[in-house]
């Protein structure tokens, strides 16, 4: 039979040596992309935050400036406001605050009595739409988008009139219309459209678009949106979003205090993972000459450092012979054997490591005195059952009069006591449920899959069980206990014992020795 002929040693190091130098180039592409991705959405949403919050300042500024006009000249003209030249103070009051596009003075009755010289058509007209809502709750403030003239989607800022006496005697009203040219269009522009494709939009506190780079898209409902959901409850930050039209974005966003507007600055995210992958091609491009030039230099340094390996490789041979009487082993394989040695020694160093690793890690969850769980390990206990939406009973329990028992008996008497209600309640138990010592005198049970009904029958046997049995030296033990559960009682961890802890203090205080459950009125803060 042919025998096989095996790989040459120089061939198999130099297959690793290629293999290695590949996977490095391979794992230094990766974490150089990953490491620019990263890089670079950071950078993409500080710049775009920058951008919003800077731009929110500039529109908060000038509705405060709107306000504090309106303000002032509402005072003026609220005194006569049938004046012969109203029309002249509007126009003169539009010149001084340019971002308007009208501006009209409203009767209590809702009806407009004066424009400026543009909007002449609208005299005598009644107001509707969304300045409706804030006119007839005579608020200051800015409407939601709305039809003006039938056919122009406009905003208005509202200012109401009063006389000295505090009575409502109408409002001054300014317009912004949304698809003609307004501060935003100022503002905001073209904002880097033309080199990543990032751009800013406007939404109204409902969510609808009041500006955005396309014109035909003002007015739509993009509350959808995450970024949007967020600047509607007032939230800034960053974050990564499917934008309604489906195209995944990076978006920084904050809101205008002034009006509750959010202002939302985003940039593609393919854009941004289009600059990683140039990256990776310019890495490649510098960094494969290197490594073809090194392995040429490795290839030659294998050579050099073979021989001394193939002595290790024959001698390898011969033990994988019948016969086992070998020579003496040549140099390098006596450093081979001690490297042997030195492995089985590390073996059996893991091994008691592990072993103690498992006793230590036994000591870190459980209680020293009574063997129970202890408090980490019932934070991890909760955490995963309200992680996976287990429902479970809670009791609370603490030993009666434990106190009384230490002052007059003794420390050692304290711990054989704990030693015999922990030993009672973790028989009866058992595989039901899990037990924990909280501290001091205080023991937690977790009943997985029970209601609260069943919480408190197993909460009273526990009762019974205790009460019944002998403690230490012929010691009666009592129990007080508090009953919760969940979701029935909360769905916060935190609130689940607060008021299970309420509970077991009201067994206490209604005699001890007894079994309370969670009262309704606890679970509305009573």
């Amino acid at each position: 039979m042919a025998r096989r002929r095996d790989f040459k040693l120089r061939a198999l190091v130099d297959i690793l040596i290629l293999v290695s130098v590949l996977t490095t180039l391979s794992v230094s592409i990766i974490v150089a992309y990953h490491h620019e991705k990263k890089s670079l959405t950071q950078t993409t949403f500080e710049l775009n935050k920058i951008y919003a919050d800077k731009i929110t300042d500039t529109v908060n500024g000038l509705f405060v400036n709107l306000k504090q006009g309106f303000e002032v000249t509402g005072a003026y003209i609220v005194k006569d406001m049938q004046s012969e030249k109203m029309g002249e103070i509007l126009d003169l009051l539009q010149q001084n605050h340019t971002s308007l596009d009208s501006i009209t003075l409203i009767d209590r009755s809702g009806v407009i009595i004066n424009t400026t010289s543009n909007l002449k058509r609208m005299k005598g007209k009644k107001i509707a739409g969304a300045i409706e809502g804030l006119f007839s709750q005579h608020l200051a403030g800015i409407s939601d988008p709305f039809l003006m003239d039938s056919d122009v989607l406009s905003i208005a800022i509202l200012q109401p009139l009063l006389s000295d006496d505090g009575e409502f005697q109408g409002a001054l009203s300014g317009t912004i219309r949304l698809h003609e040219s307004n501060l935003f269009n100022t503002l905001l522009g073209d904002y880097m459209q033309d080199v990543d494709g990032t751009y800013a939009y406007v939404v109204s506190s409902s969510g609808k678009l009041i500006y955005h780079p396309d014109p035909t898209r003002i007015g739509d409902d993009v509350s959808r949106n995450a970024a949007v959901q967020d600047v509607l409850r007032r939230i800034g930050g960053v974050q990564r979003v499917t934008n309604t039209k489906g195209v995944d974005m990076l978006a920084s966003y904050t809101y205008i205090k002034e009006s509750g507007w959010g202002i939302i600055v985003q940039t593609p995210t393919e854009s941004v993972l289009d600059d990683s992958r140039h990256l990776v091609r310019q890495i490649l491009i510098y960094v494969v000459p290197i490594l073809l030039a090194f392995l040429v230099v490795i290839y030659v340094v294998i050579g050099k450092m073979a021989e001394p390996l193939v002595k290790l490789a024959n001698y390898a041979q011969r033990l994988t012979a019948s016969n086992l009487i070998q020579d003496e082993p040549p140099r390098i394989h006596s450093w081979l054997y001690e490297a042997n040695k030195l492995h089985r020694a590390f073996g059996l160093a893991v091994r008691h490591l592990r072993s103690d690793f498992d006793h230590l890690s036994l000591d870190a969850q459980t209680d020293a005195l009574t063997g129970l769980y202890n408090r980490r390990t019932l934070e991890a206990y909760l955490h995963n059952l309200i992680s996976n939406e287990k429902s479970f009973g809670f009791l609370v329990m603490d030993i009666d009069r434990f106190k009384l028992v230490n002052d007059k008996d003794g420390h050692e008497m304290g711990d054989r006591i704990l030693q015999f209600v922990a030993a009672t309640m973790q028989a009866y138990v058992n595989s039901q449920g899990a037990c924990f010592r909280y501290g001091g005198e205080e023991f937690v049970i977790l009943l997985p899959n029970m209601t609260m009904g069943e919480a408190m029958a197993k909460a009273e046997c526990i009762r019974k069980l205790v009460q019944s049995s002998k403690g230490p030296k012929g010691k009666k033990v009592t129990l007080s206990i508090g009953v919760a559960s969940y979701p029935e009682t909360t769905h916060e961890a935190d609130k689940l014992f607060e008021l299970a802890d309420k509970a077991l203090y009201r067994a206490k205080n209604l005699g001890r020795n007894r079994v309370e459950a969670v009262q309704k009125e606890s679970l509305f803060g009573g």
